[in-house]
């Protein structure tokens, strides 16, 4: 690779992630009400080919593309290797009689894995972990007046995830991984109050906003093992486990008032709480996983995923009453012919499906999600050395009755793969 290409590559990657930042502390993936619920609604570990698989593959990996679900399986990228994905998403949201529509989107992630031997990898890894982006507006009736209050409140931002994984091999069926993470990012929350007087609104807003900014440092470890079940390496069984440890994020929080009229402040803001030190927990996760693997041509993949959420608290060591999280991820991938000459021989075909409980909760109503995914990824470039992967997901979350929403959405992620081999030494024949 000439040193013109990997300085274009290096300088794309610093480009990329310092749009992710921007990007994943502006925007979400559009209105998302349950997002108003503890950390907001998540991004999850998987690329675009793990999610076109219903999200599973903690167990295995094609060596093409990385697979962020297991740190353990970023060893088996023997190319130096750019991954970058956009998700885009659209929503039906139903409550009672009501609708709404909307959509969003968003740099998904950004990673770079470097073969440092054939059996070490380290790699990069910056992506958005969560998102809160939600307004909902209701009216009230003043005690002791014939005035009616407006009341509009909203939440906007995210928590972010920088990360550096070192990947082993240890023999040859065995791997090993380890991530450690940074969090970083920041969220805010406002109230607005408007008075109706005789149904005419008055030029008064009052307003209470609350900015929280997040940081910390969290590690997540992985394995597997690959199982030859006929010789020639034909057919594999693979095993493989992820856990992510639970950490408490450094957070302050400050608050202030505000009186304004006609878009003018009528005072001067009122801090009441400023950089107020505080935290807020985010609790163990660990995935299982099982794989049947046919080398370049098909696998089948079977995942279950738990997190506790029970075990979560706000800032202020608050008990938002959260639910723990099961999951289960079912996949399958099929190459017709690897190596053919024939361009869609080439192409890889991926189906998916996921179901489980989220760890939000209305009243007595658990929230519940269930989707279904399609994929593929087209090989690009001189010798194919190059990939584009779409997946899309369609699914429904929550229910309309019991005062939940009902959410029944759409969303395409898209992967681009660059690879190139690094720090090999000339030879000369």
């Amino acid at each position: 690779m000439s040193l013109h290409s990997r300085i274009g590559i290096i300088t794309l990657a610093i480009t990329l992630g310092w749009s992710c930042t921007n990007l994943a502390k502006a925007q979400g993936l559009g209105n998302s009400p349950y997002s108003s619920l503890g950390m907001g609604e998540f991004y999850g570990d998987a690329y675009s080919d793990n999610t076109a698989m219903g999200g599973s593959g903690v167990s295995t990996s094609s060596g093409f593309q990385i697979n962020n679900l297991n740190p353990a399986l970023w060893v088996r990228n023997r190319f130096t290797t750019l991954d970058v994905g956009l998700i885009g998403q659209y929503k039906d949201i139903a409550s009672g009689n009501l609708k709404q529509g909307n959509a969003g989107g968003n740099l998904g992630y950004l990673s770079l894995s470097f073969p440092i031997t054939p059996k070490w990898v380290i790699g990069a890894n910056l992506k958005p972990y969560s998102f809160i982006d939600y307004q909902n507006t209701f009216t009230r009736s003043v005690s002791g007046s014939p005035g009616v209050a407006e009341y509009t409140v909203s939440g906007k931002g995210g928590v972010n995830k920088a990360s550096l994984v070192n990947s082993f091999q240890i023999g040859r069926y065995v791997t090993l991984g380890l991530e450690s993470s940074y969090f970083f990012g920041n969220v805010r929350r406002s109230s607005d109050i408007l008075l109706y007087v005789n149904g005419v609104p008055s030029d008064y807003i009052v307003s209470l906003n609350e900015r929280n900014t997040y940081s910390d440092v969290a590690f997540r470890a992985g394995g597997t093992v690959r199982i030859p079940l006929k010789k020639e390496n034909k057919l594999n069984l693979n095993l493989g486990g992820a856990y992510s440890f639970s950490t408490s994020l450094n957070a302050t929080k400050t608050t202030s008032f505000e009186l304004t009229q006609g878009s003018f402040p009528v005072a001067v803001p009122d801090t009441l709480e400023n950089n107020l030190g505080g935290s807020m927990t985010v609790p163990e996760q660990y995935q299982v996983g099982a794989s049947l693997e046919w080398p370049f041509k098909m696998t089948l993949s079977v995942d279950y995923s738990h997190q506790s959420w029970s075990q979560y608290r706000g800032f202020g060591n608050v008990n938002e009453r959260m639910k723990d999280v099961n999951r289960l991820h079912v996949g399958a991938e099929y190459i017709p012919r690897f190596g053919s000459l024939s361009y869609f021989d080439n192409v890889r075909y991926r189906i998916g499906f996921s179901t489980g409980n989220t760890p939000y909760v209305v009243g007595i109503t658990k929230i519940n999600d269930t989707n279904v995914s399609l994929g593929f990824t087209f090989p690009m470039g001189r010798g194919f050395a190059n990939l584009l992967s779409v997946a899309f997901v369609a699914g429904q979350r929550g229910t309309n009755s019991g005062g939940a929403i009902r959410e029944r959405y759409g969303r395409m992620v898209l992967g681009v793969t660059l690879m190139e081999r690094w720090f090999e030494k000339r030879r000369i024949d």
